[in-house]
């Protein structure tokens, strides 16, 4: 898991939009675009490219392709887009324990479910199946925020 300083401000810009109620945890969603061919890597992404090339080297170059965040309900389900009409479902299965992680469940198309627990502020990059017209990987990465108090 990761938490890049740039991305976390990019997300604190883009998501006024703060949980309501205190049974409400705010996911936030980034949808990257990673290749082999060139190098350049976004500023906003860098945190996520170092850890995703650890796995995957080959990948050299990432772009940033959509932010999007929603304050979900414990138990409640909401997708969110990836690419092409593709979205992926996440539900939050638990509030933030006593050690501030949250559980929660991800279904990235054309991948089986993922469930994982989570501290606050962290980003789980997931590498997808999913390719762009040119052969690109996508790449979701989810971070949940604020957790209970």
């Amino acid at each position: 898991m990761i938490a890049g300083p740039c991305l976390m401000m990019l997300l604190a810009l883009g998501c006024g939009e703060k949980a309501k109620e205190a049974r409400k945890v705010r996911v936030f969603f980034v949808v990257t675009i990673a290749t082999e061919k060139g190098d350049k890597i976004d500023d906003k992404l860098k945190d996520i490219a170092t850890e995703v090339q650890r796995m995957r080297p080959a990948l050299k170059g990432f772009k940033l392709a959509s932010i999007s965040c929603k304050s979900l309900a414990i138990d409640a389900a909401d997708l969110f887009d990836v690419i092409d009409e593709q979205k992926a479902k996440i539900v939050i299965e638990k509030a933030a324990d006593k050690a501030g992680r949250v559980q929660l469940r991800v279904k990235p198309p054309k991948m089986g479910e993922i469930t994982y627990s989570t501290p606050c502020g962290k980003f789980l990059p997931i590498l997808t199946p999913i390719r762009t017209e040119q052969g690109d990987q996508i790449i979701i990465a989810i971070r949940v925020q604020p957790c209970g108090k």
